[in-house]
């Protein structure tokens, strides 16, 4: 699924890298919840109750180890549960989101100049029309190591209202000198 993100300062490529789908952490366990063991047991043919046949089909089912502890289902992860993407790429679908005050020249190969433009994929907060921003958010924002997102299910109008009002308030932190980078995320 693509999705709209905003960095706000430098380093894009830095800012993202914790939350690669791909960054393996130090090994973790995890136990399932009673649905999910539902769903494998039901998945396996194997009764909800047996969860030493079900340790076993862990590595199958989700290609980590399982075991069994305390009455409970687990399984050893190295997966990042910061995971956020697989890949990016500044721009994307949503190149050029970015609504300007002011025009600004375009240059082709940067040399050229060929006429002004109102749209950016990047821009400082204070170059940028917020209230357009504000009006049409994207889905997530990275600021300072922090991920903020929109809920993706189940969506409302309350769900898009409350996503708005998060966004402003932590919009309105960023301070007016900061680069803004359009996102395409995929996850």
């Amino acid at each position: 699924m693509h999705s709209f993100l905003l960095v706000a300062g430098d380093n894009i490529h830095d800012q993202l890298a914790p939350f690669s789908d791909h960054l393996e952490v130090d090994p973790y366990e995890t136990f399932l919840s009673d649905e999910d063991i539902k769903s494998m047991a039901d998945h396996y043919g194997v009764p909800v109750t047996d969860l030493g046949t079900l340790a076993t089909k862990m590595q199958d089912w989700r290609n980590d180890e399982g075991f069994v502890r305390d009455g409970r289902l687990g399984y050893i992860s190295t997966y990042n549960p910061r995971g956020r993407h697989d890949w990016y790429q500044i721009g994307g679908a949503w190149a050029n989101a970015l609504k300007l005050r002011q025009p600004r020249k375009r240059r082709l190969f940067g040399i050229i100049p060929v006429g002004t433009t109102l749209r950016a994929t990047t821009a400082t907060k204070c170059e940028i029309d917020q209230q357009a921003l504000l009006a049409n958010p994207p889905t997530s924002l990275l600021f300072n190591g922090e991920w903020f997102a929109s809920p993706i299910y189940p969506y409302s109008d309350e769900a898009d209202a409350k996503w708005r009002a998060e966004f402003a308030e932590h919009f309105a932190r960023i301070p007016d000198d900061i680069l803004l980078t359009v996102v395409d995320l995929h996850s």
